[in-house]
């Protein structure tokens, strides 16, 4: 995950991340637990020339899915880009399965601070995700 937040770095300067979550795997329970963290950056690149970045890293750390629903060496996602919705063969933004992914909303949650949601999304984050005034 170092190398993988390095490169993220080298390409969005700004980045910052979520603390790394770790759940056990979903569809297939045979497998290692997931590792999983959210980012959030300010881009001037479109969403395709962000797409492109993630494979090509996803490409150099050399990922692997070794079957269907298995565990990934690395998994890149472009989960919400502003308040755009997209829809072609090789991009869906919002993605389309994060609102069913716990792994997903809670680093979200943590990044998205007060965000105004223009879309659904806002009422799922709402009902993962209260935020309280206890501190540790």
């Amino acid at each position: 995950m170092k190398t993988c937040a390095e490169m993220l770095r080298t390409q969005f300067p700004d980045i910052v991340f979520s603390g790394v979550y770790q759940t056990a795997a979903r569809d297939v329970e045979d497998q290692d637990d997931f590792l999983n963290c959210v980012t959030q950056c300010n881009t001037q690149k479109s969403p395709e020339e962000v797409h492109s970045i993630l494979l090509h890293i996803e490409k150099t750390l050399q990922k692997s899915v070794p079957y269907l629903k298995g565990p990934r060496t690395i998994d890149l996602d472009i989960l919400l880009y502003d308040d755009l919705h997209i829809d072609t063969e090789t991009l869906e933004i919002p993605h389309p399965r994060m609102q069913d992914r716990r792994f997903v909303l809670e680093p979200l949650c943590e990044l998205s601070g007060d965000r105004t949601w223009k879309h659904a999304l806002k009422k799922t984050l709402d009902q993962s995700c209260q935020k309280t005034d206890l501190s540790l």
